[in-house]
């Protein structure tokens, strides 16, 4: 018999799809379930978006929940699980919403079953206000490995805002429990790398964002990076740059989208600025693998401390629904500014 649902407040700030996410990932891998209300109260469009639908959907698929509220536009959701079942999975987002995401939903809950599980999401692979493919397969996934969490991640076709159309295939093993990390210190800095991408553009553009995110970094640190230049097959135009700071202890990664109307030598200025702020603060992880890794914490049993070079409301909104479904968790430092996150025993 399902036990008391989890009550979960998705109105607070501006994570209420991460709150979602959160949510869903952990009441999978636990078997709690869960009840949430105000999804995204504040925001103009108010409620479940196609891609939160789609993330809702593809977390029951894997582990039989009855769920209600899954609808576009819908302000609550009921979510109550049954047994997490490895296989093959094809889930389709019909927007540009990012498949990234979706594909973290679901992947840390299957890796807690005994077999192998293989994940195919279509969708936005390049889309703002979203890990971009090339952030989870050369970042995310590094760092969650050290979890003991394995993921291999290949782009099949890339799908860049606002088309999407792109598709990503993802294949999780077993979880190799329990295992913490602690990144506290960065260590001394060992490489900068990267990745330019653009794809059905004229312009050598992965080559000029390249160019010039290489070009900042030297004038202002006398830094080389090593930054491969690639065009994948894609659905639609765009381009993206992400560059990587490999320190000794931990690592830390930035990117950008494309836009029209910005030269690709801004943007890869723009990128290069972004990396030497890191450099210059404190915090051994980029904010955004802090709270991508709260997760990957809770359910490792081991835990974790991570220190960030800014503390989001993203991150405390993460730390609060850890919490609610009973695995101890916490922030520090003022937000906006350096700090860290600490995740418990499960």
């Amino acid at each position: 018999m399902m036990s008391r649902l989890i009550r979960v407040d998705g109105g607070p700030g501006e994570g209420g799809g991460q709150i979602l996410r959160t949510a869903l990932a952990l009441s999978a891998a636990t078997g709690q379930g869960f009840e949430m209300t105000r999804i995204r109260a504040d925001r103009p469009r108010p409620g479940l978006l196609a891609q939160h639908t789609a993330a809702v959907r593809a977390t029951a698929m894997i582990c039989g929940a009855k769920i209600g509220g899954a609808f576009e536009g819908s302000p609550d959701l009921r979510f109550e699980p049954g047994a997490i079942q490895p296989g093959q999975f094809r889930f389709e987002i019909a927007t540009a919403g990012a498949a990234t995401l979706l594909a973290q939903t679901v992947l840390a809950p299957l890796a807690t079953c005994g077999e192998p599980s293989r994940v195919d999401v279509t969708g936005g692979t390049h889309v703002p206000g979203s890990p971009a493919f090339d952030y989870l397969s050369r970042h995310w996934s590094v760092a969650v490995e050290a979890l003991g969490l394995a993921v291999r991640l290949e782009l099949l076709r890339a799908g860049f805002h606002p088309t999407g159309g792109g598709e990503l295939r993802a294949e999780v093993a077993p979880w190799k429990r329990p295992a913490s990390i602690r990144l506290e210190d960065r260590g001394a800095l060992v490489e900068v790398r990267g990745i330019s991408l653009a794809s059905r553009l004229k312009g050598s553009i992965a080559e000029r964002q390249a160019g010039a995110a290489r070009r900042r970094l030297w004038e202002a640190r006398r830094l080389e990076a090593a930054v491969d230049t690639v065009s994948p097959p894609a659905a639609s135009p765009g381009s993206f740059l992400l560059l990587e700071a490999v320190f000794e202890k931990s690592r830390a990664a930035f990117g950008l989208l494309g836009e029209r109307g910005v030269r690709p030598e801004s943007l890869g200025d723009r990128v290069a600025r972004q990396l030497l702020r890191f450099l210059d603060g404190e915090g051994a992880v980029d904010s955004h693998l802090a709270d991508q890794l709260a997760v990957a914490l809770a359910l490792s049993r081991g835990g974790g401390v991570v220190t960030t070079d800014e503390v989001t409301r993203h991150l405390e909104a993460v730390v609060v629904t850890v919490g609610l479904f009973g695995v101890p968790a916490r922030t520090w430092g003022r937000l906006g500014g350096p700090g860290g996150v600490e995740v418990g025993r499960c």
